[in-house]
């Protein structure tokens, strides 16, 4: 099984990024380097290994109803039941989500060491 998944980037062996456009079994449809949108190869996960590149692990997703602690409005680690809504995928790509309390707090931590908090 894949551990990429639509959307996903990855790096070629020159530096180069491109992303994945769509899966469909094993294969990962990879785009091209100058359009995320057009398809320019097609391989597996082994294959683009083999060939040199790289991605970095997937980010832990919660299960629907399962509690997501995230970083609020007010600066402070706070959670709540993961529905997949596009409040939760929000705060899910603005400053992440964590399993655990001291997870988030701690992502908070270094965001506020490298804001010079």
């Amino acid at each position: 099984m894949t551990t990429l998944k639509k959307g996903d980037l990855i790096k070629g062996k020159f530096g180069t990024t491109h992303k994945v456009i769509e899966v469909l079994g094993e294969i990962l449809f990879i785009s091209s380097t100058d359009s995320f949108n057009t398809c320019w190869s097609h391989q597996t996960e082994e294959q683009l290994k083999e060939n040199g590149y790289t991605w970095d692990t997937p980010a832990w997703e919660p299960s629907i109803n399962e509690r997501a602690w995230y970083i609020n409005g007010s600066v402070q680690a706070d959670w709540s039941c993961w529905g997949n809504t596009d409040i939760d995928k929000a705060r899910r790509d603005f400053l992440g989500i964590y399993q655990t309390k001291e997870l988030a707090e701690a992502a908070l931590l270094e965001i506020r060491r490298k804001l010079g908090k």
